[in-house]
């Protein structure tokens, strides 16, 4: 357990963590890539550990030191060295290695933690097997662990219900098919800044998508991934916590090392917060958040779902009444997040109810700190941590879950207590 006391150090810099999002985008393409690949200021969160081990059983060589990861790409033919994959509880390892699998040359099967098997995988497996992939279930329909024939993906066109995840697994591997592939969403993509950064990080190893409108998306097969160095930036996701530290603490909290024209769609969070009524500004020093009175918000979130537990704690600080919608997806992460985060917002004293799509949080400037359990959750604990610095006595169990994302979160947090 960690207990967080009240915010002492009210002017802070800190330096952003390296992007999840492109770090594990970056593993996945270079392993398929022709050539050596190096990756500079990678994030090393328990996801992205997880996707090296099972690259690597895979039979890709892959060496780490201080700030790199080298990757040797198997050029689209990968020769495992077991015939199992674990994903632990990553579901981007889950869904892309699903994909790139595959590209062995023998069957793979594929498998993760009790959590991660109660994910749907369904999506992307219907959308392989349209391609010409052979994929069987080895318990449950829809869900790990499955078992890939392997052999390569023949291409053509699929049809598949929003998922970006989904389309960003299939799209990066459809790059090594045989013949040109082509994606149809059946209704509306949420999410689309992720599947943006897919396209950028294609593009960085010299494959260009097509996309029209987010409904058709034609991956060609004259060009394949060429391995190279690359520079993963600053991750918005994990700079949010921070962001929200200064908005609900009255502090001025400045955070470095961020791209601004970045892919990211969690850069947002800033315009939501300044919506709210928070100070926003960009200094020579990085992006800083002035805390300042804060109103409540409605807001539709389907594009921004790791935003929605940040957003939370924002507006449980905030003036009247807030609701957040289109996140009903929320409840197939990591835990249930709509609930978890409404039952424990009601521990601290803020009225919060969830329905299947959204959550309506009445704000309380009166909150007080409680024992948070975060049901394993790395963006849920960050979230009640930051809601700590401004109530105090506030208990964080499992607090070691925050290493699926931002494995020094804790250490990079003392700067609030200097």
């Amino acid at each position: 357990m960690k207990t967080v006391n009240k915010i002492c150090n009210t002017d802070i810099t800190v330096q952003a963590p390296p992007s999840k999002a492109h770090t594990l985008r970056a593993l996945i393409i270079s392993s398929l890539a022709n050539g050596k690949s190096i990756i500079y200021n990678p994030l090393l969160g328990q996801d992205q550990l997880n996707v090296i081990e099972c690259l690597e059983k895979l039979g890709v060589k892959i060496e780490q030191s201080a700030n790199q990861i080298t990757v040797h790409g198997c050029a689209g033919k990968y020769k495992p060295i077991s015939d199992e994959l674990n994903v632990g509880e990553s579901g981007v390892g889950m869904n892309f290695l699903t994909s790139a699998a595959n590209f062995s040359n023998k069957p793979i099967i594929i498998t993760g933690s009790k959590r991660i098997r109660e994910r749907p995988v369904l999506g992307v497996v219907k959308g392989l097997r349209q391609l010409g992939c052979e994929i069987e279930y080895l318990e449950n329909e829809g869900f790990l662990p499955v078992r890939i024939q392997g052999g390569g993906i023949k291409g053509g066109n699929a049809k598949i219900q929003d998922s970006p995840q989904h389309f960003s697994s299939i799209a990066i591997s459809s790059a090594c098919a045989e013949n040109s592939v082509t994606l149809e969403c059946l209704d509306d993509m949420t999410e689309k800044p992720y599947f943006d950064i897919t396209l950028q990080m294609m593009s960085e190893f010299g494959v260009e998508a097509q996309n029209n409108d987010y409904k058709k998306i034609i991956i060609p097969n004259n060009k394949k991934y060429l391995g190279k160095e690359i520079t993963i930036e600053g991750d918005y996701s994990s700079a949010s916590f921070f962001f929200l530290a200064g908005a609900i603490c009255k502090a001025k909290v400045t955070v470095s090392g961020l791209s601004p024209d970045t892919k990211q769609g969690d850069k947002a969070f800033l315009s939501l917060l300044e919506k709210m009524g928070c100070g926003v500004s960009v200094t020579d020093e990085g992006i800083c958040t002035q805390g300042e009175k804060l109103d409540a918000i409605e807001q539709d979130m389907s594009d921004l779902p790791d935003l929605v537990p940040p957003l939370a704690i924002a507006v449980a600080f905030a003036r009247g009444t807030s609701r957040l919608t289109n996140i009903g997806h929320l409840r197939h992460k990591e835990c249930d997040r709509l609930a978890v985060i409404a039952s424990q917002l009601n521990k601290m004293g803020v009225f919060s109810k969830c329905d299947e799509n959204s959550l309506v949080i009445e704000g309380n400037q009166k909150m007080q700190g409680a024992n948070i359990n975060p049901h394993n959750d790395h963006r849920i604990a960050m979230s009640f941590a930051i809601a700590g610095l401004a109530t105090g006595n506030q208990v964080i169990e499992q607090e070691g879950c925050v290493a699926k994302s931002f494995p020094d979160f804790w250490k990079k947090f003392e700067v609030f207590s200097k």
